[in-house]
């Protein structure tokens, strides 16, 4: 495991260090398709206990998280780089679900499900917080609360209660098994001007995310100029060659894997 400094800061807004992804682990929800949850990649240890259960509880009560399958997935966890300096991705104790239905700055979510939402947040203890309850609305986002980290890991409070959940507290995580043979992540492919598809629009949909004080694209599934011109310049950010193409180093600098 380890940790890094980002964008002059060595923790995230929640008080947890910053770190590479050799200190995560991918999430695996039963019932899912978790093929489409590829992205969905936080902190190990009883950060991810926590995390899991947490989008285990939300997949099972509020809705599904494979939702957007035309364009492989917009549930995202851990990134390397973030438009947010102090961002808790950057840390891998932040999430978001279905984020192309909930845009970031806007309220969209139904009532009856922001009340399953809120059912869901009282019962473990406020150990996650929403990004609804930002002054600017980012209703797919959940993570880590503040007071949840202790040094370089976990609070003795969130310790006790990833143990708990581990021992069948809300019926989650107890008894539950992956399968032994395990989905493998979605390929990415690389992408370039002329490029069209469902492919495009993730593509598009997570870079407006990732970099949204300058990437405000439309989500069309069309590769264009204003598309390559945010592609070259997240290139030119992350020290990449800038060539407007989307292969694997473009991928991981947007947080993909």
């Amino acid at each position: 495991m380890t940790f890094r400094t980002a964008y002059g800061n060595t923790r995230s807004e929640n008080g947890w260090r910053m770190c590479n992804r050799d200190a995560c682990e991918r999430i695996l929800i039963p019932g899912a398709d978790n093929q489409f949850l590829a992205a969905l990649i936080v902190r190990s240890g009883p950060s991810e206990v926590v995390l899991r259960a947490w989008a285990i509880w939300y997949h099972r009560n509020v809705e599904r998280l494979d939702l957007y399958k035309a364009g492989v997935g917009d549930d995202w966890g851990w990134s390397l780089v973030n438009d947010v300096g102090d961002s808790n991705h950057l840390s891998g104790t932040g999430y978001d679900f279905n984020a192309v239905q909930y845009p970031w700055k806007l309220r969209t979510m139904p009532a009856g499900r922001k009340q399953k939402v809120r059912e869901g947040l009282r019962l473990f203890e406020d150990n996650i917080f929403w990004g609804a309850d930002w002054a600017r609305a980012d209703e797919m986002h959940y993570q880590l609360n503040k007071g949840t980290a202790s040094g370089d890991g976990a609070s003795a409070k969130l310790i006790e209660f990833a143990r708990r959940l581990e021992a069948g507290y809300l019926g989650l995580l107890a008894g539950t098994t992956v399968p032994p043979v395990l989905p493998k992540p979605v390929a990415r492919p690389t992408l370039r001007r002329g490029d069209s598809g469902g492919e495009v629009t993730y593509l598009q949909g997570l870079l407006n995310r990732m970099f949204a004080s300058y990437s405000k694209l439309a989500v069309d599934g069309d590769f264009g100029p204003a598309t390559e011109s945010v592609v070259r310049e997240v290139q030119r950010r992350s020290n990449l060659a800038v060539d407007g193409v989307v292969g694997p180093d473009t991928w991981r600098a947007a947080g993909q894997r």
